[in-house]
C-alpha cells in the first residue's frame, strides 16, 4: 500500500508538540498509583490512542477507501526492492519510516500524559504498530487496495526500530533513521508522494561515541548509508542506488552554538533535535553506487 507513507505528514506535523513538551512527573504506569490517578492515566492514554486512530481512519476513508469495501479479503505480493516492483522498494522503506517516526513522536506524548518512560515507549510501539497493521487489514477488504504482507512486515520493522532507539538512549545517540528529499525531475514538490525524490538513510553520529566526541571537528560529523529508487512511478528509466555520505550533526551544532554544549535542555531544543533525527537536511555530500 504505497500511499501509507502519506501518514508521515500527520506524524511530522505533531513533532514539535510531541517532542518539545516537557515530560510530566505524574505517576508512571509502571509504579503503584492511587485508583483515581490510575483511572485518569488510563483515560489520557485512551484519548491519545483513540484520537490517533480516529484521525487516521477519517483520513483513510477520505483518501484511500473512498471507493468502499467488498469482495472479501484480498492479498497481493508486491515484492521488495527489485527492479520489477512498483516503486523499487521506496514504498517499503516509507512504511518502515512512517511507523518508526510515529513511535518516536508518540512516546513523548505518552510520557507527557503521565506514563513512565518505559511504559511510554511500549505504548508508542504498540499504538503505531496497531494503527498501521489495522490499515493493512482494512486494505484487504477495500475496493482500492489489497493487503500486502511486505508492507505489514516493514511496519513491524519500523515499530521495532523505534522502540529500540527510543528505549535505549545510548543507541539513539549513535544512530538515526532519516528521510531526505529533493524534488525529482518533472514532479511537484511533494516530499511524501514523490517517491523518486526520497532517500532513506541510516546515520551513525560520531558524537555518540565518547572517543570521537572529544575530537574538536570529528564530533560534528555523521556517516550515512542510504537507498533511493528513481523513475518507477514516472515511467522513465528505472534506477536503484546505494549511497554513502558524510553530513553535519545539526543537533550537536545547535547544542554547542546555543545551549552551552548541553543536549535536551528546553522544549524548543528537544523539538529541534527530534526533527533533526527524522529528517536529513541538505548538509551532506554523497557518493552513489548503482544497483542496475
Amino acid at each position: 500500500m504505497a500511499r501509507t507513507v502519506q501518514l508521515i505528514r500527520v506524524s511530522l506535523l505533531s513533532a514539535l508538540l510531541a517532542c518539545g513538551a516537557p515530560a510530566a512527573h505524574a505517576q508512571g504506569a509502571d509504579a503503584p498509583a492511587e485508583p483515581d490517578a490510575a483511572k485518569d492515566l488510563t483515560l489520557r492514554n485512551a484519548a491519545i490512542v483513540g484520537t490517533a486512530s480516529v484521525l487516521v481512519a477519517a483520513y483513510g476513508r477520505a483518501k484511500w477507501w473512498d471507493e468502499g469495501f467488498g469482495g472479501g479479503f484480498k492479498t497481493t505480493n508486491e515484492g521488495w526492492f527489485g527492479k520489477d516492483t512498483a516503486y523499487g522498494g521506496t514504498d517499503k522503506l516509507g512504511h518502515m519510516f512512517s511507523t518508526y517516526a510515529s513511535v518516536r513522536l508518540l512516546a513523548p506524548l505518552f510520557e507527557t500524559a503521565g506514563n513512565s518512560r518505559e511504559a511510554s515507549v511500549r505504548l508508542a510501539g504498540w499504538t503505531a504498530l496497531g494503527i498501521f497493521t489495522a490499515i493493512e487489514v482494512v486494505d484487504g477488504y477495500s475496493n482500492n487496495w489489497k493487503f500486502s504482507p511486505q508492507d505489514a512486515l516493514m511496519n513491524l520493522a519500523g515499530s521495532v526500530l523505534g522502540v529500540v532507539l527510543e528505549g535505549h538512549p545510548d543507541l539513539d545517540d549513535k544512530f538515526d533513521f532519516r528521510l531526505a528529499y529533493k524534488r525529482s525531475s518533472g514532479s511537484s514538490w511533494d516530499p511524501f508522494g514523490d517517491y523518486s525524490g526520497q532517500r532513506y538513510l541510516l546515520v551513525t553520529k560520531a558524537d555518540g561515541f565518547e572517543a570521537l566526541r572529544r575530537k574538536p571537528l570529528l564530533r560534528y560529523l555523521e556517516f550515512a548509508v542510504g537507498y533511493q529508487a528513481r523513475g518507477f512511478e514516472q515511467g522513465g528509466e528505472r534506477r536503484r542506488d546505494i549511497y554513502v555520505g558524510v553530513s553535519l550533526n545539526l543537533s550537536r551544532l545547535l547544542a554547542d552554538g546555543v545551549y552551552g554544549g548541553q543536549m535536551h535542555t528546553t522544549p524548543v531544543q528537544r523539538g529541534a533535535e527530534r526533527v533533526f533525527e527524522l529528517l536529513q537536511f541538505p548538509t551532506a555530500v554523497y557518493s552513489s553506487y548503482s544497483l542496475d
